[in-house]
């Protein structure tokens, strides 16, 4: 591995908060495939993000099943689904500043891999199965939901600002009733490994915002943020 990344692992570790018994997992779990692209046979992150989607879905399952109990099943699938969704983790991963650390081909890191929507979301997915394996499940419970309040704050006080369109979909319901809520992509620039996408939320054929991203439900997202400013206005 290059060394300008090994003897920095110790400031990523300080950025997680947390310090791995066994290094050679933090280190497997920021080995991107590109990384040994001309030797398959070397290990790289895709079985570490395997386990840590399901480790990340079954800790924050049990906290929204805990933090909500009002909350039927549709209600906490949808929680959980804001929270687990590839913008999401992407801005998580960022948060952590995981693209400075993730091992790449010249390439690939050329080509600005490591700040693509995949790439992170593989990244923090692998980080976080290489911490079950390293301390177990209540570590792991303890330092994801150390970053999901970090960035975002206390899962029951906060967890609507995931779902932006939902939001804009039950106010319109609410207050607009009948009204058909639109999204159209306006544009969209950039090659193919570095897209961006350009949005606009139209509601009863009126504009009510523009928002952009790497993804067309990103931008949508933001677009739909945007929608929810207006309207809480006209309250």
């Amino acid at each position: 591995m290059g060394s300008e990344y090994d003897n920095r692992l110790a400031e990523l570790e300080n950025n997680i908060s947390y310090k791995f018994e066994d290094e050679s997992l933090l280190t497997l779990a920021l080995t991107h495939p590109s990384f040994h692209e001309h030797d398959k046979s070397k290990p790289t992150n895709q079985r570490l993000e395997f386990l840590g989607d399901s480790v990340l879905s079954l800790i924050l399952t049990t906290e929204l099943y805990k933090k909500f109990p009002d909350a039927d099943e549709g209600q906490l699938t949808q929680f959980r689904a804001s929270l687990i969704r590839g913008e999401s983790l992407e801005e998580l991963a960022k948060y952590l500043g995981l693209h400075d650390f993730i091992y790449l081909s010249p390439a690939e890191r050329n080509n600005n891999g490591h700040m693509r929507g995949s790439t992170l979301e593989d990244a923090i997915e692998a980080l976080i199965g290489a911490i079950y394996l390293d301390g177990g499940i209540d570590c792991t419970r303890k330092v994801l939901l150390n970053w999901v309040e970090g960035l975002w704050g206390r899962l029951d006080q906060n967890i609507s600002r995931h779902n932006p369109k939902g939001q804009v979909q039950e106010w319109v319901q609410k207050n607009l009733p009948n009204t058909k809520i639109k999204y159209k992509i306006i544009h969209q620039s950039g090659p193919d490994h570095a897209k961006l996408f350009d949005a606009e939320i139209f509601i009863d054929q009126e504009s009510y915002g523009r928002g952009s991203g790497s993804s067309k439900k990103e931008a949508e997202s933001n677009a739909a943020e945007v929608a929810l400013k207006l309207l809480k206005a006209k309250i």
